[in-house]
């Protein structure tokens, strides 16, 4: 559908109960506006909008009434009394959900994320915060070029939305209005890459919103074949996994398009993205504040703790997301002035560590297997302090002996001479649960943060 008659006729017949379409149109704006601000106006609406969100959890969250209590909350402090708060887990949600639910709560709904190990976090949104999710994602996909009716091929991993907009017709219309195409990122088979090909050159999409993974997989798929896609016309935009420097530039080189990283989560929408500069993601300043947990987050990664302020009904407030980042240091050739990602690196529990004590990062090995010939993606799996497993999905023949050689080398070095490692080719590497893929896994790890 050409996009300026979309953009019609989703005003004209998507508008829900209560004005929901204008509403979340009307704060992409605010969005794209925010970017634009000088630093005072943007610093003085977050700590007054911080404020305001503390007043009401401390009014009305079981668990922040005891952490705030006679805390005189306002602009000014705003900022140094969230400092002063712990972070938030999602076990400590999970054991105890009610205590983290406003008893001022209304039009709330419940929705959930699996998270990076399929374990399902159970959680409230209020209707503000469902605008807020749609509404920056909107922003999101506008800093790879994006305006409102472009066509947008989804190849995506949700169970709940893909089936949403396959399998409900009022949503599927919704969809087909709103120039919107799922594809199931959960069913990867060269069957089905095939028909999604053939899919999408009659489509026509703008931009493709992806897994990191599920692209990188067509592009695999495309290359083999030596085909040449001709969609998206402009970009492609990559999130909810790693995405890796080798993968990038696969996916750059089979489409002819630029690739947008996002960074977000089901809780709270979309975080921080990337501009056309590619030097680093933007944070939606005017929805998160955003932290890197670390002595020095320029250099040495951290936990990334984001407080989400769009959200009353369950607030999040320092909330660990599970992910480690690193703060970009410097401005923006684009322009903009918010604060800046230089980029995710993994997973707490992709943290590797020896019986020696050592921590080796995820991103260790990203860099051990970059440009790695046989291999279309690998995954690091930690079974126990001295148990290491590095599993090779095969890309043709598959690596050879002296390959193999060098990675063994190579990991004996790092892991120290007590370690056994094995490692296995195989045809194809399991995703999570979630749909989602992570390149380095600690068993370790996990056992913790379960304990």
């Amino acid at each position: 559908m050409n996009p300026h008659l979309s953009r019609l006729l989703a005003d004209i017949l998507l508008d829900r109960r209560n004005g929901h379409r204008r509403r979340v149109v009307e704060r992409f704006r605010r969005l794209e506006h925010f970017d634009c601000l000088g630093p005072d106006r943007r610093e003085l609406n977050r700590r007054s909008r911080l404020a305001a969100l503390l007043t009401s959890a401390a009014e009305h969250v079981p668990n922040f009434q005891p952490l705030l209590k006679g805390r005189m909350i306002h602009a000014d402090n705003a900022l140094e009394l969230l400092g002063d708060l712990p972070p938030m887990t999602r076990e400590e949600i999970q054991s105890d959900p009610v205590r983290f639910v406003s008893d001022a709560a209304e039009d709330v709904r419940e929705d959930y994320t699996g998270g990076s190990t399929g374990t399902p976090l159970r959680f409230l949104v209020d209707g503000e915060t469902h605008r807020a999710r749609e509404a920056s994602l909107m922003w999101a996909d506008s800093l790879a070029g994006w305006r409102p009716g472009e066509r947008i091929a989804m190849l995506w991993g949700s169970d709940r939305d893909v089936a949403s907009a396959t399998g409900r017709l009022r949503l599927a219309l919704r969809w087909w209005i709103e120039n919107r195409r799922w594809y199931n990122a959960f069913d990867m088979s060269e069957r089905q890459m095939e028909s999604y090909h053939r899919a999408m050159t009659r489509f026509r999409p703008h931009l493709i919103v992806a897994y990191a993974g599920a692209v990188y997989e067509l592009a695999c798929y495309l290359a083999q074949r030596g085909l040449r896609p001709a969609y998206p016309e402009r970009a492609i935009v990559s999130s909810a996994e790693v995405l890796t420097a080798a993968m990038r530039e696969r996916v750059e080189t089979v489409f002819g398009r630029p690739v947008f990283d996002r960074y977000g989560n089901r809780e709270a929408g979309a975080i921080a993205a990337e501009c056309d500069a590619h030097a680093g993601l933007h944070v939606n300043e005017y929805d998160f504040i955003v932290e890197v947990d670390s002595p020095d987050p320029y250099r040495r990664p951290g936990r990334l703790l984001m407080t989400y302020l769009a959200n009353y009904a369950m607030p999040l407030i320092r909330y660990d997301t599970g992910d480690l980042a690193l703060l970009a240091e410097g401005s923006c050739s684009c322009g903009r002035r918010t604060q800046r990602l230089a980029r995710i690196v993994g997973r707490s529990s992709d943290i590797i560590v020896t019986r020696g004590g050592k921590r080796i990062h995820g991103e260790y090995f990203t860099h051990l297997m970059y440009g790695v010939d046989g291999v279309r993606r690998f995954q690091f799996i930690q079974d126990g302090l001295d148990d290491y497993r590095l599993l090779l999905e095969r890309e043709g023949r598959g690596p050879d002996a002296g390959v193999i050689g060098r990675l063994r080398a190579r990991l004996q070095e790092a892991l120290g001479p007590e370690a056994r490692v094995r490692i296995e080719i195989r045809d194809q590497l399991d995703k999570l649960p979630s749909g989602k893929f992570r390149f380095t896994v600690s068993r370790l790890a996990e056992e913790c943060s379960r304990r």
